[in-house]
């Protein structure tokens, strides 16, 4: 299980469900708990009460000798057990009953008591509950029930308390890792379709389960929402690569014309003229070319022609085409790449990429003396893919600027640059389902990083 997910919204509220359905069925179980002891208590004060109001009334009716016939036969009938009664005579001398003396702590007059004493022939004392009741002629009267039955029930009824509530506990834990699994399913269906959508998947689409719930309604205007989206976007993307496209012909016949009049002219201001002209379309083509390579990147178009191949040759044609513009600008181009990593991947677009990361860097890394190109294997899921120089670097606060189009840095170097390269790099990027990173090289200078996943074939 991720770290992560302990400090998850999905974790917190199956939390929350668990400790609220185990606080409930605690409660319950207690108030139950609580109730079924006191009504075994109130059995064992009712039947005392009974005996004392019977005893009573034979006391009334036959006096001190028939209510002493009275308890004997009742304790000679063993009909139960745990019957406690004692008569005290006016003298303070007991007359009759099955406890050894009269307490000395308890009084004639007493409603309802839990005391421990002894019975007679018993070997130690027991828990017991006792009403006393004073009669005419100075007799005092004792009846009460021995509360170990009692005890006994509510023993069993805090054993099943304790059964039920951690098989409470478990039912709850189950439920609450239901409702979470079941919460963060339907939320990853989202997840999966912003995901795609943010990787350039704009057919991406929530999957619904057709139930009709707020998470089912919720789908239902995402993808709505979603529709709208990639038909704006189409609409602007066809409107961007047909104006590219179109202008493509025009700019091609405008340098035609002008490397004819810059073939027929013997003026040293037109032939400069001229020859600036020339660039300006040079370049003007070249921006048109981009937009095209980045609209089509975008549409997902070449995905067809993915292959699986060693990203250590890749670097090493790369460093070889560029080694000696590299050493004419006082740089030197370095390898880093294990020979057995291999890529799934747009072979030409990933060259591209990399190419327009090598042109910034030597346009760019003033002061800097090596451009180095890197692959690794980041765990089980990714390769790591970096141009890195030692120049000044780009500033922290505007890293997050250099790959909107056409944002250049310093307009005043770097030639001809629409501003184009990065932000087609990172669209290639996209289009291999990955990502790209640009930070600060230590000691100094740049690093830009593509995230590719390792997928098969």
């Amino acid at each position: 299980m991720r770290r992560g997910f302990f400090q998850s919204t999905t974790f917190r509220l199956a939390l929350a469900l668990l400790l609220v359905q185990v606080a409930a069925l605690a409660l319950g179980l207690t108030i139950i708990h609580r109730f079924t002891e006191a009504t075994i208590l109130s059995d064992a004060r009712t039947a005392a009460e009974v005996a004392r109001d019977d005893f009573t009334d034979e006391y009334q009716q036959e006096g001190e000798a028939g209510l002493v016939r009275a308890i004997r036969g009742r304790l000679a009938a063993r009909d139960d057990q745990n019957f406690v009664v004692l008569l005290k005579g006016p003298d303070g001398a007991p007359l009759a009953g099955n406890l050894k003396q009269w307490p000395a702590t308890v009084g004639d007059a007493e409603r309802w008591r839990q005391i421990s004493l002894f019975r007679e022939g018993g070997l130690a004392a027991e828990d017991m509950g006792i009403v006393t009741t004073r009669l005419p002629a100075g007799h005092v009267l004792l009846t009460g029930e021995v509360l170990e039955a009692q005890a006994q029930l509510a023993r069993a009824s805090q054993t099943a308390f304790l059964y039920a509530l951690a098989a409470g506990i478990l039912l709850a834990a189950i439920v609450a890792a239901l409702g979470a699994w079941i919460l963060a399913r339907r939320v990853d269906a989202f997840a999966r379709a912003a995901t795609a959508i943010a990787g350039g998947k704009l057919d991406a689409r929530v999957i619904r389960d057709e139930t009709g719930d707020a998470f089912d309604r919720l789908g239902v205007s995402i993808n709505a929402m979603l529709d709208r989206i990639e038909m704006l976007v189409g609409e602007l993307r066809m409107v961007t690569d047909s104006m590219a496209h179109d202008l493509r012909s025009p700019v091609s016949r405008m340098k035609a014309t002008l490397e004819q009049a810059l073939g027929r002219t013997r003026d040293e201001g037109a032939t400069a003229a001229l020859a600036g002209a020339i660039d300006e379309a040079d370049s003007l083509h070249r921006l048109l070319d981009t937009a095209l390579e980045i609209s089509r990147a975008e549409a997902g178009i070449g995905r067809s022609q993915f292959t699986r191949f060693a990203l250590a040759p890749l670097l090493e044609d790369l460093a070889e085409v560029y080694g000696p513009l590299a050493e004419d600008e006082g740089f030197t181009i370095g390898v880093a790449a294990p020979a057995g990593l291999q890529v799934f991947a747009h072979r030409e677009m990933l060259l591209r990429a990399l190419s327009n990361l090598i042109d910034n860097a030597l346009k760019y890394a003033e002061g800097g003396t090596l451009i180095e190109l890197a692959a690794t294997r980041d765990g089980e899921s990714e390769i790591l893919l970096s141009v890195t120089d030692d120049g000044p670097g780009i500033p922290e606060d505007r890293i997050d600027e250099v790959t909107k189009r056409f944002v250049r840095l310093d307009p005043a170097r770097g030639g001809s640059g629409a501003g184009l390269g990065l932000s087609l790099a990172l669209t290639i990027a996209h289009m291999h389902d990955g990502g790209m990173e640009i930070a600060r090289a230590e000691p100094h200078g740049t690093r830009v990083t593509f995230r590719l996943p390792i997928a098969s074939d």
